[in-house]
């Protein structure tokens, strides 16, 4: 039947990535390991339902596309700045360290030319940013210490190969090659400038624009247009296609539709780095690794043992905990999907010889199979050594500190008087808070008095999940819908059921209604709105009533300027209290 040769081999795809999901679930591995392993089975070398083709390659292409635009999205330039000691002085200085020494055991060992034998260790010295940023997620620590250096590293190495495919190309060539790096270079500073102009002045007004439909699906279009448009225009520049999607993720992150791209792009990301790993599993020819298998597996532990080692002294250098260095050591130890490029270049295969070349990529593939299992355990003797801290700690934050410290953030759904209250009280109290919402006028109407708002539809559990309520102390829902929440509470309260929900009702029968639901009902009756409920959050996060005096002062006084009324803060009632205590 016409097309049944390409239908089958994405059946077998589809049906192997829901099952490596489920099993990798259940016995609590990482799907990395289950997507490599479906694609040894399932590859050339295996039961050959997928064949190694141009499409194959192109979508695995766009796996690595979608995730570094996934990065982008979430490292703004703020965070770059406060980033800059890894991304300026860590990243590099792994690079070179780990480089050299790679090309030094390929110089000495196999007697590679010296300049094909930097470009080759330089090449082994990047690591995976798929494998890398799957783990992270897997761990839930995107937003952690080890999640952030781990960023900064990997967006430097992929700026760095940029360069390092320049530098294959014109080995053995008529090129001049410091003219091409300096064309680089400025290409990168005119397509950095370029995605600034663009999200800015072209995208970030288009996408306020389209909000007024309140049709997620456009979200998804124009989001699928902006990755590959991007990724597309650097490549044909001459830089790649990860640099372009990196620069307008990074670029949109400092818009408020930074969520709403990540949840409607994740599934396409999802799906893709999938195929990525499953075409990383087709190149384990296992025949041809046990003819050669004391050569691959000697590179592969030099590979990991010694980037490690390198790693792991510079972040002790860096003042880093021993707990910090040895997860993130490990995590960043094995090779790159950019080094199967750069080596199976015809200049660099060619210098290496056709079987090095084949056991340096099979090195590479087999290490980002053993590193799941290797930061695992790693992770798990970081928490045995965090344990044992534990009873060492002193001078640790007592509640009714007033200036308790404060790590998981604070939601605040709806942002109309009460959650703009709720966003002065924690903003000038210093407590992390996460503002959404889905009225597309309030929501504008918020950005533009200088709020710093995500929009998005509440009613959506990948949207939650996207913001990152896992890790949330409580929610606040400034703007409560009753139906919408009746229907999530069952769900939130078996997924999240320590997460405190506190609700803004503006009369009695609302608030027994929401306590029936399990939360934490407050009347509408101060000025400004909200001041009740912000103020019972704050005591609730630690803080005093002489802590809270002169910011209360502050709120009403100028609630008494604009509204020209008497401000009015009452205690909260007998009756909402014990409708707050039975919810709690």
């Amino acid at each position: 039947m016409y097309g049944l040769d390409i239908l089958i081999p994405v059946i077998a795809l589809l049906g192997t990535g829901f099952f490596v999901i489920v099993l990798s679930r259940f016995i609590k591995i990482s799907p990395i390991v289950g997507f490599l392993l479906a694609g040894i089975a399932l590859g050339p070398h295996g039961f050959g339902l997928i064949e190694d083709s141009e499409t194959t390659s192109l979508l695995a292409k766009l796996g690595v596309v979608f995730l570094l635009f996934d990065i982008g999205l979430h490292f703004s330039m703020k965070s770059a700045w406060s980033l800059r000691k890894d991304l300026l002085g860590l990243a590099p200085l792994q690079m070179l360290l780990c480089g050299i020494l790679l090309a030094f055991a390929l110089s000495f060992i196999f007697h590679v030319t010296p300049d094909i034998a930097l470009l080759a260790g330089m090449a082994l010295a990047l690591s995976s940013t798929a494998v890398v940023m799957q783990i992270i997620s897997d761990l839930k620590q995107n937003e952690s210490p080890v999640g952030q250096s781990a960023k900064a590293v990997l967006i430097f190495q992929d700026v760095i190969a940029v360069f390092l495919l320049i530098f294959a190309d014109a080995i053995g060539g008529d090129g001049h090659l410091g003219m091409e790096v300096l064309m680089a270079l400025g290409k990168t500073v005119l397509a950095i400038g370029a995605a600034i102009i663009l999200g800015q002045y072209i995208l970030s007004p288009l996408m306020k624009m389209i909000i007024k439909y309140d049709d997620p699906e456009m979200f998804t279009i124009l989001g699928l247009l902006i990755v590959i448009v991007t990724a597309t225009a650097t490549e044909m520049a001459g830089l790649s296609l990860t640099l372009g999607a990196f620069l307008a993720g990074m670029v949109l992150a400092e818009t408020p539709f930074r969520v709403l791209l990540q949840t409607e792009l994740r599934p396409f990301r999802g799906l893709l780095i999938a195929l990525f790993f499953v075409t990383v599993g087709m190149m384990l020819d296992l025949p041809a690794i046990g003819n050669d298998i004391s050569t691959v597996l000697g590179f592969t532990i030099l590979l990991i043992a010694s980037k490690a080692a390198i790693i792991t002294a510079l972040v002790f250098i860096f003042g880093r905990p021993t707990h910090h260095a040895l997860q993130f050591s490990f995590l960043l130890a094995q090779g790159s999907e950019f080094a199967f490029v750069i080596l199976s270049m015809a200049a660099v295969s060619t210098g290496l010889g056709a079987g090095l070349t084949q056991n340096l990529i099979t090195a590479v593939a087999m290490s980002m199979l053993i590193t799941p299992f290797l930061n695992l355990a790693l992770y798990r003797y970081s928490l045995g050594i965090c344990r044992g801290l534990e009873n060492t700690i002193s001078n640790c934050p007592k509640s009714g500190n007033k200036n308790p410290v404060i790590n998981q953030p604070v939601f605040i759904i709806g942002m109309n008087e009460v959650g703009k209250t709720l966003a002065r009280a924690f903003k000038a109290h210093k407590v992390p808070y996460i503002a959404v919402d889905h009225e597309k006028q309030r929501f504008l109407e918020a950005t533009a008095a200088g709020y710093i708002v995500a929009y998005g539809q509440t009613d959506d559990l990948r949207f939650w999940n996207t913001l990152g309520v896992a890790q949330a102390r409580a929610i606040c829902i400034a703007s409560p819908r009753y139906e919408v929440t009746k229907k999530l509470s069952p769900i939130i309260k078996k997924i999240y059921p320590s997460l405190k929900r506190y609700v803004a009702v503006n009369n009695s029968s609302d608030g027994v209604r929401f306590a029936t639901l399990g939360m934490i009902p407050f009347n509408n009756t101060g000025a400004p709105p909200g001041l009740e409920i912000a103020i019972f959050i704050l005591k609730d996060l630690g803080f005093t009533d002489d802590a809270l005096e002169d910011w209360i002062e502050e709120e009403q006084s100028a609630y008494l300027d604009a509204a020209g009324h008497k401000p009015v803060y009452k205690e909260t009632s007998a009756e909402q209290s014990d409708q707050s205590a039975n919810a709690a």
